[in-house]
């Protein structure tokens, strides 16, 4: 199917809109209950809690009501049984982690669509990114990147992506099942050298390393915002992966220098304007640190450091070319990153194969997945 088409067909996942159904099944957090609609009353046949707790819960009663309505409470995994109920996930507040976590916990129950009842902001970053003519403005980029993916999952999370650009409503992104940066033909394995840039107190990606490349294997950290790189390093030795995972406290750039970041959690980047919060962190170059490290091969490149992936990529040239590692890059950060950086990879060499993997219901943590071919 062509780009344009797939992009025209793609499905609206999760609107966000109230329910116009006669059997509905509410998902939401125990908080979330007193502020349930009066029109979810009317047809809501149980609400089933993603934090639900068999002690103390099983049903809840409507407050200030006197009809003694009362609602059924149930896990959230009971919802694979059910097969005739619209599912909607509601909560009065917007979080970003109330937008991800239930797209997150109904996939795997094989959920893929339902009602997105919360309060989601307009345009605000890239989480909720509106651009209109985005892909007429970029056509003939967006088509290579398209050509290039090799399957029809990526192809549609690709085109689903590109409507959620276009349209302003999130709904429309097409989610992944395996987990990020394990995709099922690219991901670290056993005796692997990793190269992991950009590491956060969020170290699930990092203990999912130690254990793929096992004793044998190595992984190379890189942080340059040092409260990032200390509470990542109380993790992982909390979790024992620190006896094959080193934390570097530099960042990675296409050269050696000292630069400018805004230390912002895990949207620690690179600042051009040096503020206020902006702190002073060295830096280097993949090939800078593989020869100076005198590193005999390297597997894998995971890169997710804030918008710098260009940079990044530009100072592994060496590498990329002489070990042809697999690769997981964001793509995510900056509009273009979606046509520039596969171009820009194919630029380094040309004989890799990709895959968009897509990890949360936003336009965050979009994956480009490279397999350098035989």
């Amino acid at each position: 199917m062509r780009l344009p088409d797939m992009i025209r067909q793609a499905h609206l996942l999760r609107p966000n809109s109230f329910p116009n159904s006669h059997s509905l099944a509410i998902v939401c957090y125990a908080e979330a209950l007193k502020d349930i609609p009066d029109s979810f009353w009317e047809t809501a046949k149980a609400a089933y809690l993603i934090d639900h707790n068999p002690a103390v819960h099983d049903f809840f009663e409507k407050p200030n009501s006197d009809s003694s309505l009362r609602l059924p409470l149930h896990p959230l995994t009971a919802l694979k049984e059910n097969y005739s109920c619209d599912v909607a996930f509601f909560h009065p507040h917007y979080t970003y982690s109330l937008l991800v976590a239930p797209a997150l916990r109904l996939l795997p129950l094989g959920i893929e669509s339902f009602y997105n009842c919360i309060p989601i902001p307009h345009n605000v970053g890239i989480t909720t990114t509106h651009i209109p003519d985005y892909f007429t403005s970029n056509q003939e980029s967006l088509e290579y990147t398209f050509q290039s993916l090799q399957d029809d999952k990526s192809k549609r999370i690709f085109a689903s992506r590109i409507r959620a650009i276009e349209t302003g409503n999130i709904g429309y992104v097409e989610l992944s099942e395996y987990p990020e940066y394990f995709h099922p033909e690219v991901q670290p394995s056993n005796e692997d050298i990793v190269i992991d840039g950009g590491v956060s107190a969020n170290i699930r990606p990092q203990i999912m390393f130690s254990k793929a490349v096992g004793k044998k294997g190595r992984i190379f950290g890189f942080e340059p915002d040092p409260v990032g790189l200390c509470e990542a390093n109380d993790q992982l030795e909390k979790s024992q992966a620190n006896e094959n995972y080193k934390l570097i406290p530099l960042g990675l750039w296409d050269k050696k220098d000292t630069l400018f970041f805004e230390l912002n959690g895990q949207g620690t980047h690179v600042d051009t304007t040096q503020n206020a919060h902006s702190v002073r962190c060295d830096v280097v170059s993949i090939d800078e640190f593989v020869s100076s490290s005198r590193i005999k091969k390297v597997d894998f490149i995971k890169l997710d450091v804030e918008g710098a992936e260009a940079n990044v990529l530009k100072g592994a040239l060496k590498t990329i070319s002489k070990f042809k590692p697999k690769l997981a890059i964001s793509i995510y950060h900056e509009p273009q990153d979606l046509y520039y950086l596969p171009k820009l990879i194919h630029e380094i060499e040309k004989q890799y194969k990709f895959f968009l993997g897509q990890h949360h219901a936003t336009l965050h943590e979009t994956i480009l997945y490279a397999k350098p071919c035989p």
